[in-house]
């Protein structure tokens, strides 16, 4: 897949083109985005998203910005591996945002780019004032040339899935159900940094992850997949203030991760979030809190083995 930064001038017979964030890459994005690749390959045209650097509102909204569900870089992988062969990647500027939509079209998507076809969301809008929208899509490309393809938005459950509900799910710890809207577990990146030391005292080493994620989910437990060198290893999450050693100090992000037995800091993981266990709770003592973990830790593998597995997280998430 080509990266292309900016809009420039590109030659060839022209392109098949969609719009968006595209944060999160989750299943409502994917439909567009194969659909991007079917016409691609019937027209023999590059398959192109273009896209940003930020969510827009950072620009011309930033009191209502919302937290990214996921980096450029993953982003980027979830569009790669739905066949995507051109993204034009925006750096989103009040002098972009300022662009008629009238301009934006005549200018950058039937000049620069080419468009020979547009794929797009029924609920997208564009251009200053967001005063583009797909009847002036459909208007103007009757003149300059070019076609536009509506997609309708995918429920689930009777509800569409959008980036803002999928926030939401996540930051709710509904990490089952956000897997089901995402078609892959949500996933936090970042580096094990030194912790205090109190988990590797009490039997139960943690990595204490550092991360530039803006969307973590809720504190509690979690049943995760950690990606670690290359392999998946099963484990525990705690997201919280540690009330049991603490009065409620910082929140981190702890994993416990039984089958690894080698130091952990300065390296880098994934966290793949499977299921929310249960909630933040303060035990009376190290013990009891010891207890506890090994009741998470057979409830979790339940999620691992056996073939009922894969049956069990749906059920949970419906």
């Amino acid at each position: 897949m080509r990266i292309i930064r900016g809009l420039p001038h590109c030659p060839g017979p022209g392109r098949v083109i969609t719009m968006g964030v595209f944060d999160g890459v989750h299943k409502g994005h994917a439909r567009i985005l194969i659909r991007l690749r079917k016409w691609a390959g019937r027209m023999g045209l590059p398959a192109a998203v273009i896209t940003f650097d930020d969510h827009p509102h950072r620009i011309v909204a930033p009191s209502q910005r919302p937290p990214r569900l996921a980096t450029s870089r993953q982003c980027l992988a979830g569009m790669e591996e739905l066949g995507v062969d051109e993204v034009f990647l925006v750096r989103f500027t009040r002098y972009f945002s300022n662009i008629p939509a009238e301009k934006f079209v005549s200018d950058i998507l039937a000049k620069r780019l080419k468009t020979q076809r547009i794929i797009i969301g029924r609920d997208f809008v564009f251009g200053h004032q967001r005063r583009g929208d797909i009847t002036l899509l459909g208007r103007m490309g009757r003149r300059l040339g070019y076609k536009v393809n509506i997609v309708a938005p995918l429920r689930w459950q009777g509800r569409v899935i959008s980036s803002s509900g999928l926030r939401s799910l996540v930051m709710q710890g509904q990490v089952a159900l956000a897997c089901q809207w995402m078609g892959r577990p949500y996933a936090l990146h970042g580096v094990v940094e030194p912790g205090e030391g109190r988990g590797s005292a009490i039997g139960l080493p943690t990595a204490n992850l550092r991360t530039g994620h803006e969307v973590i989910p809720c504190p509690g437990i979690y049943a995760v997949q950690v990606r670690l060198q290359r392999k998946e290893w099963l484990g525990l999450c705690y997201i919280g203030k540690r009330p049991t050693f603490h009065q409620w100090g910082p929140e981190t992000i702890e994993t416990f991760i039984p089958g690894w037995k080698h130091q952990l800091y300065h390296r880098r993981l994934e966290l793949k979030f499977l299921l929310r266990l249960r909630g933040e709770r303060r035990f009376p003592n190290a013990g009891l809190l010891i207890d506890q973990v090994k009741r998470d830790w057979a409830q979790a593998k339940l999620i691992y083995t056996g073939r009922k597995n894969k049956k069990y997280i749906e059920n949970i998430a419906q």
